[in-house]
């Protein structure tokens, strides 16, 4: 009986699954034919509006544009396309989409010819911003609203320097996504977002002046990217010879592993070279080689007020390209007084004995006039043996006891002599470093006062009849024996309180306490308490 009653059981149970199945299946095939109408709806938007721009095919191609179309969707995903139809004219890989109206065959062309005559900004998704700011070296992004009338006027005004920005390697974009602003910290609208090599800044100046816009984008310390030498084109390559007074260039190939490494090595004194105020930059271009005489690459050529210099050494030795960059051979210009900053005026200091520097004022015509009179004297003093330079640093100045500027300083084993002559005349300048660069120098006196102090003090507590003696080694070191005491040791006081005399005194101070700590490390111990017990 169970049995039975198992059996009917089972049969109502297949019944009620093929009840089921059968209502599945009609409302599966309700939902496709519902599926298919829309489709076929869609269908027929895109079939006109393909229809309508198969009337302006000929146009584009006239104009040397090639139209495609393609129904896979996985390609629209990867450019962000998330609504259908949708129009992107692309060129050199990078893509903008049609705002207009899609069956406005006119419009459309309207717009394909004036992206592909007019370099216009283009207009990009978020999935192809990340892209560009993933592969673009330096990338200028315009966020703005739509619907905005100060963000189109913004960017009509931008559409002026978007040339330039190409012609500087820039590439100028602007995109409609509040949300993606948010990740950039943007909170008002129209922004702009430079990025170099993905790292992003944000301007914050005034939109609505476009020159000011580019002149930030353009200028070196924005486009300064940490730890990497920047790439330039040949019109930035132009424009850095003629502002940069001291430029080193890479001029590499593509596809060279020789130069892959070489790179990777001279990123490592970047950042020492541009302590020096050494801009260095690297260029992929055989013609801006072939312009500077180079035919084989990789090469590095030194710029020095545009006069080149070809660095014949190992490339891959950073160390020595960052020597040979910074020594004085190189660095010095026949007849011209060479400029020079903070680092580089150190490392003369360290490295010469005789050192002459024009601290100057930027803008200031005196500074100007003086600098022209000196210039004639720069190969005399090299003749003496004195580096001549000049720098524009009035707080580096100040550490070396000039408070005015203009103001010639000369140092001899880095102890400072300020000149207080006339600036203008260049043979009073001159001849005032020549006396400095020849005569004994002022620890020698010192001693030799003390000296005399010695004697002076024998003539006092001496016999008469030694005093013929005393005079006579009085007129060998070359004090008179008419001078009274009183003014050898004023001569004393006013050289014992000269800066080189104290300098000369303080000098020896930390070798000596150096001394004294390594005494007291190794034969301390031997004298210590209960050591005789």
């Amino acid at each position: 009986m169970c049995s039975g009653n198992k059996t009917l059981c089972d049969l109502c149970s297949e019944q009620e699954q093929q009840q089921r199945g059968r209502k599945n299946q009609k409302k599966s095939s309700e939902e496709e034919a519902e599926n298919k109408d829309n489709d076929s709806d869609e269908c027929e938007q895109c079939f006109r509006i393909l229809e309508e721009l198969e009337n302006i095919d000929d146009d584009c191609e006239r104009h040397g544009i090639k139209f495609v179309k393609t129904q896979d969707y996985r390609i629209a995903e990867q450019y962000g396309a998330t609504d259908f139809p949708v129009l992107m004219y692309f060129e050199q890989g990078v893509g903008g989409i049609f705002e207009g109206d899609i069956e406005e065959e006119e419009e459309v062309l309207q717009w394909l010819i004036q992206q592909r005559t007019e370099d216009r900004i283009e207009l990009i998704t978020r999935v192809m911003l990340e892209n560009l700011v993933e592969d673009t070296q330096y990338l200028a992004v315009y966020f703005y609203k739509q619907n905005c009338h100060i963000c189109e006027q913004i960017l009509e005004e931008l559409e002026q320097i978007d040339d330039e920005c190409d012609v500087y390697g820039i590439h100028l974009v602007r995109i409609q996504d509040p949300q993606l602003a948010k990740r950039y910290s943007i909170k008002t609208f129209p922004a702009l977002v430079y990025f170099r090599n993905g790292n992003p800044l944000l301007f914050e100046g005034d939109l609505q002046n476009e020159q000011s816009v580019l002149e930030w984008l353009i200028d070196d310390d924005n486009r300064e990217l940490a730890d990497e030498i920047e790439s330039v084109n040949e019109r930035m390559l132009t424009r850095l010879l003629n502002e940069s007074p001291f430029l080193a260039v890479f001029f590499y190939e593509e596809d060279c592993p020789e130069c892959d490494e070489i790179l990777e090595n001279l990123e490592e004194i970047d950042g020492e070279a541009d302590l020096f105020g050494i801009d260095f930059v690297k260029i992929c271009s055989a013609e801006a080689a072939a312009e500077q005489g180079l035919h084989t690459l990789p090469a590095l050529m030194y710029f020095r007020k545009k006069k080149p210099m070809v660095y014949d050494g190992d490339l891959t030795q950073a160390d020595r390209v960052l020597d040979w960059l910074t020594s004085q051979d190189v660095f010095e210009i026949k007849n011209e007084i060479e400029e020079v900053n903070k680092k580089m005026l150190e490392k003369l200091l360290e490295e010469n004995e005789y050192v002459t520097v024009f601290f100057y004022e930027l803008n200031s015509e005196e500074s100007k006039i003086i600098m022209e009179k000196l210039e004639n004297i720069d190969s005399e003093t090299d003749n003496f043996d004195i580096t001549f330079v000049k720098m524009a640093d009035a707080r580096y100045a100040r550490k070396w006891g000039v408070t005015n500027l203009p103001a010639i300083v000369y140092f001899r084993r880095r102890f400072p002599s300020i000149y207080r002559g006339d600036l203008h005349s260049e043979s009073d300048v001159l001849e005032w470093l020549r006396k400095n660069r020849f005569r004994q120098p002022e620890l020698n006196l010192f001693i030799a006062s003390k000296q005399h102090l010695q004697l002076l003090w024998r003539i006092q507590n001496n016999p008469k009849n030694e005093h013929s003696r005393v005079s006579f080694q009085l007129a060998l070191c070359g004090i008179g024996a008419d001078r009274t005491i009183d003014e050898i040791r004023i001569e004393h006081s006013e050289i014992r309180a000269s800066d080189a005399s104290k300098k000369a005194r303080i000098a020896p101070l930390p070798k000596r306490t150096s001394e004294n700590v390594q005494f007291e490390v190794e034969e301390g111990p031997l004298y210590g308490a209960g050591i005789a017990d």
